[in-house]
């Protein structure tokens, strides 16, 4: 690949979201000369300039950040569609779709043959009957971090209840719209337009502008009081333990990390080996362990939290078929910059 031909567009201009804080950016300035040590010249850009001039950019490697700013999330993913068409995006255009999208993510990751844990995304609780699903079940809202929108159900009616909080009821304006149509309005008859009954036509239009929610219901594994954050950046895999709150299943929000840990037999074999599935040069992965099987809660590739890097005391390596742990600090610009290094070395353009 020449590097002339690599595009980083950030999310806002000087601006690349990939901190602890959202809303604090890397260092840019660092990234790119770490890129340059690495024999890359990469041209930096943002995503509001690249709209003007979207038609006639071609034959890119685009690299390029995402934003927790709702306003953005859908701008950023309108524009890298359209790019996706006539240049190469990194990550790939379907970890792009799987970014705060559980349900896409679910998805993707069936396609690529990773099924455990089992995990169903629906639209309506009615599809329920047309699964077999055994209880207890976790079920998650689409997106959202630090499980705040997951719980464990114990049979449909506490499902039920749970997607009632995820939907918004309708709102007063459209609830007095309703008692209008049900209780005022007539019956029309003319050339081309439906006929109906007002009463039930006004029931009708209740349930259609009733808010609805997407939701996953994921296979539930029992008695974990941990799970495993490992970040794959190029050839080296950042490893933390996350534990649970006592009475909870939940390793995601507790906070509480553990660094100084020897991975479970298979777990880190289990990581590269979905790490080799994906097109990205990092991949941030939550990993159950348990009894010799490693299950993949979820995953990111982008916009993912950091501590597994600038926190640990080293990382691990598998580069003569066994793992050696390499200590020392990570600098995070630094790091990223060697796994796109990495990544791109690796391909043919």
């Amino acid at each position: 690949m020449k590097s002339k031909d690599l595009l980083l567009i950030c999310s806002e201009p000087g601006f690349w979201g990939q901190e602890r804080k959202p809303w604090v950016s890397i260092d840019l300035r660092l990234f790119q000369s770490e890129l340059e040590s690495h024999g890359l010249k990469p041209q930096l850009t943002d995503i509001q300039s690249v709209a003007l001039d979207a038609a006639q950019i071609e034959d890119k490697c685009i690299f390029y950040a995402f934003s927790q700013r709702i306003h953005l999330r859908q701008y950023i993913k309108d524009l890298l569609t359209f790019l996706a068409q006539q240049n190469t995006l990194i990550p790939s255009l379907e970890l792009l779709l799987s970014h705060e999208n559980k349900g896409y993510a679910q998805l993707y990751s069936q396609r690529l043959g990773l099924s455990k844990p089992q995990g169903w995304y629906l639209t309506d609780i009615e599809q329920l009957k047309q699964l077999k699903l055994s209880y207890p079940i976790v079920l998650k809202s689409i997106s959202g971090t630090n499980a705040k929108t997951v719980w464990l159900c114990h049979n449909e009616a506490e499902i039920r209840s749970k997607l009632k909080r995820m939907a918004k009821s309708p709102n007063s304006l459209v609830k007095l719209d309703y008692l209008r149509r049900k209780l005022f309005r007539k019956n029309r008859s003319y050339a081309g337009y439906p006929r109906f009954e007002p009463r039930q036509d006004a029931q009708d239009w209740l349930t259609y502008m009733t808010p609805g929610a997407n939701f996953l219901l994921q296979e539930y594994i029992p008695n974990l009081d941990c799970d495993y954050r490992v970040i794959a950046v190029g050839k080296r895999f950042y490893l933390m333990q996350r534990l649970v709150n006592k009475g909870d299943f939940r390793a995601s929000g507790t906070k509480k990390f553990v660094f100084d840990i020897t991975p479970p037999e298979g777990l880190l074999d289990f990581a590269q080996d979905v790490f080799q599935r994906f097109d990205a040069p990092y991949l941030s992965m939550d990993i159950g362990h348990k009894e010799g099987q490693n299950y993949l809660f979820e995953f990111q590739a982008m916009h993912f939290g950091t501590a597994a890097i600038v926190r640990s005391q080293g990382f691990w390596l598998n580069e003569t078929g066994q793992w050696q742990f390499q200590e020392g600090a990570s600098s995070l610009e630094s790091t990223l910059a060697l796994g796109l290094a990495q990544y791109l070395e690796g391909r043919q353009w």
